[in-house]
């Protein structure tokens, strides 16, 4: 019996050999040719590896920029929160120092209009003038009270005082319990007190009133 060979077993199963098809790859955009020289095949892979570079660099610049601006964000915040800081403090401060800083300002005052008084003895008498116009109606007699100091330049415009009040009568008395520049005023009715400490504290009512402190 005629034997049959081996390798014709299964024929009909046996597919002839293709070679393997490699897609090409799209990002090549100058594959190499046939014909291409070295210098070719060089200046393709310096174009390859310029334009990889450019794309990387791009990205790097825009990873950057992006990078930059959080950074940048983030120090505009906290010198935003500085700056809310520092005026807290500001004000802070301020309402600490104001009673000093007006209180200084006082004694400074004070300061000023004593020396005023010692250098022009007649304030006293600028004093009594703008006094004599706050006395009511119908007052005839008054009787105002300077410091010995200014007993004199007072007697002195006596009639002056009379004409701009058109009091009648005006009595003198010097008491030293008033501080030189001011004077206090009695009438019929009631005082009016006109020394230069009562006028020093109206300003600082008045400070206290509106910055809403005890001066």
């Amino acid at each position: 019996m005629e034997k049959k060979s081996s390798l014709n077993n299964g024929h009909d199963s046996v597919k002839p050999y293709k070679p393997v098809q490699f897609e090409e790859d799209m990002s090549v955009k100058s594959p190499l040719k046939k014909h291409d020289t070295k210098e070719d095949i060089q200046a393709r892979i310096k174009a390859s590896e310029s334009e990889g570079y450019e794309k990387g660099y791009a990205a790097g610049y825009d990873k950057g920029i992006k990078d930059g601006e959080k950074e940048t964000a983030l120090k505009i915040k906290r010198l935003e929160g500085i700056i809310r800081e520092l005026e807290g403090f500001k004000r802070r401060r301020i309402n600490e120092l104001m009673p000093l800083i007006i209180d200084l300002s006082l004694e400074i005052a004070k300061k000023v209009v004593h020396k005023e008084i010692e250098l022009d003895r007649n304030i006293v008498m600028y004093v009594a003038q703008d006094a004599v116009k706050k006395i009511e109606e119908g007052e005839e007699n008054v009787v105002i009270k300077v410091n010995p100091l200014d007993y004199e330049v007072i007697i002195a415009n006596i009639n002056l005082l009379k004409e701009q009040s058109g009091l009648k009568d005006i009595s003198v008395e010097p008491q030293s319990t008033i501080s030189p520049g001011g004077c206090y005023i009695e009438t019929r009715t009631g005082e009016i007190d006109a020394r230069i400490e009562e006028q020093i504290k109206e300003v600082q009512d008045v400070i206290g009133t509106a910055t809403d402190r005890e001066v």
